[in-house]
């Protein structure tokens, strides 16, 4: 089942109860490029006025579903709309499959559009958004997320991993590989050993968002409107959000990074809103470790296509990229 198949006249039921005056579906239709969820936009008739609100179907067979929590996302949402983030406004989580046919969440529709970062047009757009307000905000928008005061509000429920954090993500990474793997894999487990031997020190813990990158973003003439996909979310080491962006996976032979910014206008940016400087040692380090984690997921998608868990050939193509997500982890370790 997916958004699309639920009755219509169940949709509005339920739907209406939530809102608390009653409403007639107009369309639906889902959005995003997502790899993890369902993603739908549902148009109603609200007392002569329409209103859109956005459905996430969390479904099985996703790559990563073990890092994912929905409701905890959802609670995560609640406290980010209230420190005046840039993120959509949570409605209402339902744990129970019986509309949609698995749990989902309601949030308030944002302003803005999504571009595919490695599409000819999403790589234009970003190359010219780098050299305005955009590039900028980019950079303001990530200190701004590693600068909440998370005890203040309240995020302890993600768990506090302190300085323990990169620990606890090596070690995870190794068993998430040991799961999806279908033979050696030498490659990575060599960026394993490289992970365990160049463990970073940190003093600084931070909400971290997981999956910054622009194509998690919606833009609007010169501005981010919204940050999405929080549900890698953590509190650790901010310099994990910073090495993702600095990925090889986010530039894909672009000189940019998130086919943004030049790595090093980038990283000056982030300091300068941050206002301390980036570990260039621990920096490395999450870069490799963000590069060995993106081929592990690769090796899930096409695991899960495979054994049936999803039939989204999306995954399928994913896993024939292997190769060169080997080669992307190999140049970096013999550039350390």
């Amino acid at each position: 089942m997916t958004i699309l198949d639920a009755p219509a006249d169940q949709v509005e039921r339920d739907f209406a109860a939530r809102l608390g005056h009653s409403v007639h579906l107009l369309g639906r239709r889902l959005a995003g490029e997502g790899l993890s969820d369902e993603t739908g936009l549902l148009t109603f008739d609200s007392g002569g006025e329409e209103l859109t609100l956005v459905v996430r179907l969390f479904r099985p067979g996703a790559v990563a579903r073990h890092e994912v929590a929905p409701e905890r996302l959802h609670r995560l949402l609640t406290v980010l709309a209230g420190a005046e983030l840039p993120v959509p406004r949570p409605l209402w989580f339902e744990a129970s499959p019986e509309l949609f046919g698995g749990p989902y969440s309601v949030v308030s529709r944002m302003p803005g559009t999504a571009v595919v970062p490695w599409s000819p047009e999403g790589r234009r757009f970003l190359a010219e958004a780098g050299k305005g307000p955009i590039g900028e905000q980019f950079c303001r928008v990530l200190a701004e997320i590693h600068g909440l005061d998370w005890q203040a509000d309240g995020l302890g429920f993600l768990g506090d991993l302190g300085r323990t954090f990169a620990v606890r993500r090596v070690d995870e990474l190794a068993d998430y590989l040991s799961r999806v793997r279908g033979g050696p894999e030498p490659v990575l487990a060599d960026g394993l050993c490289w992970l365990r031997a160049h463990i970073p020190d940190h003093a600084d813990v931070s909400l971290v968002h997981g999956d910054y990158r622009t194509g998690n973003m919606l833009f609007a003439g010169d501005a981010i409107t919204a940050v999405l996909d929080w549900e890698f979310a953590a509190l650790g080491d901010p310099l994990s959000d910073v090495g993702w962006v600095c990925c090889p996976s986010n530039r894909m032979g672009s000189d940019r990074v998130c086919m943004l910014l030049p790595q090093e206008s980038f990283l000056r940016r982030y300091e300068r809103c941050r206002g301390q400087e980036v570990d260039r040692a621990a920096l490395r380090f999450w870069i490799v470790y963000h590069q060995v984690r993106h081929a592990v997921m690769w090796l899930e998608a096409g695991r899960n296509f495979e054994l049936e868990f999803t039939d989204d050939l999306r995954l399928a193509r994913m896993h024939s990229a292997m190769p060169t997500m080997r080669r992307m982890v190999a140049d970096l370790l013999v550039a350390s």
